[in-house]
Parts: C-alpha cells; structure tokens; sequence
C-alpha cells in the first residue's frame, strides 16, 4: 500500500466514526420507544425506551454519545496531520472547532468532512469510503435494513484495494457477500485489521 499501514488504519476508523455520527444524527430524537428498543439492543446500550437513549446519547460520559463518538474523529483527524494536504487538514480542523464551539453543527460535519477527503489522494479517500461502508454494513446487520447497495459498494472497494495487493480480501469478503450475518462480518472486519497490522 502507498499509505503507511498506521495512517491507513486511521482513516479507515474516520470514516466509520463519522459515519456512525451521520447515522445517529438522522435518527435522534428517538421519538417511539421500538425504534429506540431495536437500536438499543443492536448495539448493546442500556437503555429501555427513547427518553433512556436520548439521554444516553447525549451524555459525554457515554461511549456511544455524539460527544465521544466526535471525539474519537477528532483525535483520528489530529493524527492525520502529516498525510492530509494541508488545505485540508486546515479545513477539517475548521469543522472540529465549529462542532466543538456549536454541538449542534456536529451533524453537519460529516458532510463537509467527506468532501474534504474526497478532494484528497485516491488511496486517502479509499480507506475512508472502506470505513463508511463498513459501518453502514454493520448497522445494516444489526438492525436488519436493507444491504444491497452497500454490499456493491464494498465489492467496488474490495476490487481496488485487491489490486492494491490485499489480495487475501477478496476470498474473505466473498463469504460474507454469499452469507451476510454478524459472523461472517466479523471475519471480515477482523482480517481487515490483520492485514493493517501485516503492512505495519
């Protein structure tokens, strides 16, 4: 790969807090509590009706809050510093402190930040759109919606970063394409992780 494994891995994780964020963003307020009651239990959070889990999500304290989940995307964005342009970088930092100074703006930041990166080298923006897809297909699982347009996207992806030399992808990804459940992503997501340890 022509990103150093660690920077790589880094972007990945960008793109799938942030997708996270975005996906959280659309569905907060809970506002009936099956919804919340689905949500909840598909990704392990205590809490058992939609004022429970507006509470839970707007608590800094907790790991699944916007405020930690940005923060995690903050510090990844700090971390990038030296592989970004620094236009970018400039920019992304920009968001970061709107979002911080305006919690309200932390919504919006997805949007800008992916046209920040897309503007940036193919294998930058490559990871990034890895990470994306990757998280919508985890919350795709979880909560039993509808896979079919990102498991194309994904294919696309896994196709250009096979050509890339993680040849050993395509085998695993073609497992969970034919069997899609939380195991076989799980495989998937975690030979991701070997091969970013592999490149280190």
């Amino acid at each position: 790969m022509i990103l150093l494994s660690r920077n790589a891995q880094q972007i990945f994780w960008l793109g799938r807090y942030l997708t996270r964020i975005q996906y959280l963003c659309s569905q907060f307020p809970f506002k009936y509590n099956d919804d919340a009651l689905q949500y909840a239990h598909a990704f392990c959070l205590p809490a058992f009706d939609a004022a429970s889990l507006n509470e839970l999500i707007l608590n800094p304290e907790q790991p699944a809050s916007f405020h930690q989940q940005f923060q995690y995307a903050k510090d990844n964005i700090q971390d990038l510093r030296g592989v970004l342009s620094a236009h970018a970088y400039a920019e992304l930092n920009q968001y970061i402190k709107n979002a911080k100074e305006n919690p309200a703006y932390i919504c919006d930041v997805v949007g800008d930040c992916h046209e920040v990166l897309e503007a940036e080298a193919s294998d930058i923006f490559l990871f990034f759109k890895l990470g994306q897809h990757l998280e919508q297909l985890d919350r795709q699982l979880r909560l039993k919606q509808d896979i079919q347009g990102t498991v194309y996207y994904i294919e696309v992806v896994v196709g250009l970063l096979t050509q890339a030399g993680w040849d050993s992808l395509s085998e695993i990804w073609m497992k969970l394409k034919q069997q899609p459940d939380s195991m076989h992503f799980y495989q998937f997501s975690d030979h991701i992780q070997q091969l970013f340890e592999a490149d280190a």
